[in-house]
């Protein structure tokens, strides 16, 4: 079942074509607009793709849930996750999306290279990327709460994945030591449907951790109800408070992009303190914005996972 699709970036392309029209920015700066504008624009393109295979497959299905696009904030670290596929064994598929036109290489040592102007350049592990991106994902799931099963709380297995374009040219090491799977978009249906079997045959004990459809849901939408949307100052970034005048056009771009904090203390940095309404006890932040992104269940007000279940 799909739970969410990915956020709109339309807002983003706007600014930045704003940008590169705008008669003060100078010429080195609109480079640097120009480059972003192609990176998100590609990226969008790659993820929309991704987005079509997954959805064709599993947007209907009742053992998955597929979440795309979720920003995670817990505790001070962030996870901008592409693509999230929970199934009813608490498999949990965590995709990133990488678009590399002039092919990938990885060495023995699991380092990442690829061509650049005709050159061949190192670039970040999208490997690492993920991992940090599960571990986020990992708190995010303490904070919403997992099912329970005799008294004993069902634990999620995570596998990591970085789906590539299928025109790309992928050159991997005949060993390799590396956790994550380095998949075609085209290939991952078949790649996933292979590695449940292995897990159906292998992990007995996993079997019994089958949820219901409606645990999975459950589980999915409240991930969601933790999404904080990506807003980027492109006038900050780019170094443009000073070279444009017009203070206007300034505010309005900023609005689009920025996020506003809450309060003085938001502004300051100073951690805010949450307690539930029933009981009183201090809960995260992430518990009490769960809480009043489901209103109607919750009346507006923030309780602990134990009240939560019991109401």
């Amino acid at each position: 079942m799909l739970i969410k699709s990915a956020d709109d970036k339309e807002p983003q392309i706007a600014i930045l074509k704003n940008l590169l029209a705008h008669e003060r920015v100078p010429l080195e700066r609109k480079r640097l607009v120009e480059r972003e504008l192609r990176s998100l624009s590609i990226g969008m393109a790659t993820e929309k793709q991704a987005a079509y295979e997954i959805d064709f497959y599993a947007a209907r299905s009742k053992n998955l849930c597929v979440i795309h696009d979720l920003r995670l904030e817990i505790d001070g670290r962030m996870a901008q996750i592409d693509h999230i596929l929970i199934n009813r064994l608490l498999e949990v598929f965590v995709l990133e999306t990488k678009t590399f036109s002039t092919g990938l290489s990885i060495n023995e040592l699991g380092e990442f290279s690829t061509i650049y102007e005709g050159k061949e350049i190192g670039i970040p592990s999208p490997v690492e990327q993920n991992a940090r991106h599960i571990s986020v994902l990992k708190d995010a799931f303490k904070e919403i709460g997992l099912p329970k099963r005799l008294g004993i709380t069902l634990q999620p297995s995570f596998h990591s994945v970085v789906l590539v374009s299928p025109k790309s040219v992928i050159n991997r090491p005949q060993s390799s030591n590396m956790d994550a799977s380095i998949i075609k978009l085209d290939q991952f249906f078949s790649w996933y449907d292979k590695k449940l079997d292995e897990v159906k045959l292998k992990d007995t004990i996993g079997i019994l951790k089958l949820c219901s459809s409606e645990t999975v849901i459950g589980l999915g939408k409240k991930l969601h109800a933790l999404h904080t949307p990506s807003r980027v100052d492109y006038i900050k970034k780019f170094e443009l408070e000073q070279v444009i005048v017009g203070k206007g056009w300034v505010a309005h771009m900023s609005s689009e992009a920025t996020v506003v904090p809450d309060s003085t203390a938001e502004r300051r940095g100073e951690e805010k303190k949450y307690f539930c309404a029933n009981c009183k006890k201090p809960i995260a932040q992430v518990v009490a914005k769960y809480c009043w992104n489901n209103k109607s269940r919750f009346g507006g007000k923030a309780y602990c996972r134990v009240c939560q279940e019991n109401m």
